[in-house]
């Protein structure tokens, strides 16, 4: 018989935050298994900002909005017109005219080609 019960448990450490326990269903003959926490893996890893809005790209050039890993850095993305985005929290560091976004993609857009923003 092969029956399906919740047997594997694993948890994920987050820095500074709660720790969460996950329950996966598994075969009732499976032993339960042991999952890395952060502590255990690459020192890449960030947490993900909480947004604190949301704008339309509106880039006046009609070419697509590029999105940079800091203000004047090297492109890594680009965005069409219409494209909706999620504002992260900055420092101020970056200067006036550019918004740092975590949603499609993290980086950093110029502020004047964004529309409709909600705060």
């Amino acid at each position: 018989m092969n029956k399906k019960s919740a047997t594997t448990l694993f948890k994920v450490a987050v820095v500074g935050l709660i720790p969460i326990t996950l329950t996966q269903a598994t075969p009732a003959n499976t032993a339960i298994q042991s999952r890395s926490t952060i502590s255990e893996t690459s020192d890449s890893l960030q947490l993900v900002q909480t947004p604190i809005g949301y704008c339309t790209v509106a880039d006046p050039t009609g070419t697509p909005l590029n999105v940079r890993q800091k203000p004047n850095g090297k492109v890594i993305g680009n965005l069409k017109n219409g494209t909706i985005v999620a504002l992260g929290v900055t420092d101020g560091s970056e200067g006036e005219k550019w918004t740092k976004i975590v949603k499609p993609l993290e980086g950093y857009v110029w502020s004047d080609y964004l529309t409709d923003c909600k705060y």
